[in-house]
């Protein structure tokens, strides 16, 4: 009977074991979890800035739903002046985001455009000099004729920290060159935070200019974007939300960048579009003009993916 009995115990105590180290498995997990929850949340809320501008859809973009919707990326190039100039937008991206598919289109910064209340001929990275964030809105936002749900805005020089965090990425490159004594040669290169700026930033031994240096851009933020979807550590993205919170504004709050990671894992596919005009000088200054066809063609691209008219 006691010899039973013992031997029941013995099987209790091991099924108590076991749940021991389960709880403590899980325990330790959750508070990675919580911790990496609440240190992402606060970057987020860190970064968070709401702007005023005229929205163009009467309601929000409901994430929970999956419904389409853009986002203005535009990289600034503040870090290098100080904070006191409000630098011109070196970078104007638009995502329009699917739960099956990213389109990104390149807006070359000297599209010749109207801003609402700066008449005359501008260009289309002059709506941030004059109006902040607010007016790049607006401006892009009319130009293309598509609601604008969302703004990203990154200081190009959080693009080092960035690539620091991530770690180095692979890109195809087609044109060999040398810039800011960073040499890089035809075909497969490797970006890091040592030379992200000299290849994204390099459009003078270019012939295609801009388009040129746009195109890198696309490349290397796709290269990003594929790399961080791939990324198994917490760890790692304890350094990129650090680097993004510092050097990042946006209007995203925390649930929708919940919502856009559960809910459209598709996204890192990206079709990948460029806005092309042609160089003219008008008035002794040089902008891309971009013909009403092409615009239209770009447009069409952009209403289809957000499912607008």
């Amino acid at each position: 009977m006691s010899n039973h009995h013992h031997h029941h115990h013995r099987k209790h105590v091991w099924w108590k074991w076991l749940l021991g180290i389960v709880c403590v498995f899980l325990l330790v997990d959750g508070v990675v979890l919580a911790k990496f929850y609440f240190s992402a949340k606060d970057a987020v809320d860190r970064s968070f800035k709401k702007v005023n501008y005229k929205k163009k859809r009467e309601n929000s973009v409901d994430m929970s739903k999956n419904q389409s919707f853009s986002v203005l990326l535009l990289g600034s190039d503040t870090g290098e002046y100080g904070r006191t100039y409000r630098g011109r937008t070196d970078t104007i991206m638009v995502a329009a985001v699917t739960p099956s598919q990213t389109t990104l289109v390149s807006i070359p910064r000297d599209t010749l455009v109207h801003i609402e209340g700066h008449p005359g001929n501008n260009k289309i990275n002059a709506a941030y000099s004059y109006d902040g964030m607010t007016g790049a809105l607006n401006t892009i936002q009319s130009y293309l004729d598509i609601p604008i749900d969302h703004y990203v805005e990154l200081n190009m020089k959080g693009l080092e920290q960035l690539s620091n965090a991530i770690g180095p990425v692979q890109v195809d490159n087609d044109l060999e060159f040398t810039s800011l004594g960073k040499h890089f040669s035809k075909g497969t290169v490797t970006i890091d935070s040592s030379n992200i700026l000299a290849y994204t930033r390099m459009r003078h031994e270019d012939a295609r200019g801009d388009y040129g240096r746009q195109m890198r851009q696309r490349l290397v933020v796709q290269a990003m974007v594929e790399k961080i979807a791939s990324l198994g550590s917490l760890l790692k993205y304890q350094k990129i939300l650090n680097a993004i919170s510092s050097n990042m504004k946006t209007d995203l709050t925390f649930d929708d960048v919940k919502e856009i990671a559960t809910g459209y894992s598709g996204a890192k596919n990206i079709k990948q579009v460029q806005l092309q005009g042609k160089g003219d000088m008008i008035d002794g200054v040089s902008y891309e003009v971009v013909s009403q066809s092409e615009l239209q063609s770009v447009q069409k691209t952009l209403k289809d993916a957000l499912n607008v008219k």
